[in-house]
């Protein structure tokens, strides 16, 4: 994808999300978090399961060519035990 075309672009393949958010060093969990979506619909977007939104695939796109690294929530900490 050149700098040209990336507004464009309206979907990914799975293997092209895959390499997009490897390219922007993110892990398929991490990425979930970053787009605020389950880590099981992360996994589905690899998979093919499950088709990557449009407005995901600009977001990912612009990041990618504007060279800006996701800052990524931090997992949430899980309850105390009672």
């Amino acid at each position: 994808m050149d700098k040209t075309d990336w507004q464009d672009t309206r979907s990914l393949s799975p293997r092209g999300y895959a390499r997009t958010i490897a390219a922007l060093g993110l892990n398929q969990s991490s990425a979930a978090r970053y787009l605020g979506v389950s880590p099981r619909t992360g996994r589905r977007y690899v998979e093919g399961t499950a088709r990557v939104p449009v407005a995901t695939v600009l977001l990912l796109s612009a990041l990618l060519m504007s060279g800006t690294k996701p800052l990524v929530p931090k997992r949430p900490k899980p309850p105390p035990k009672p």
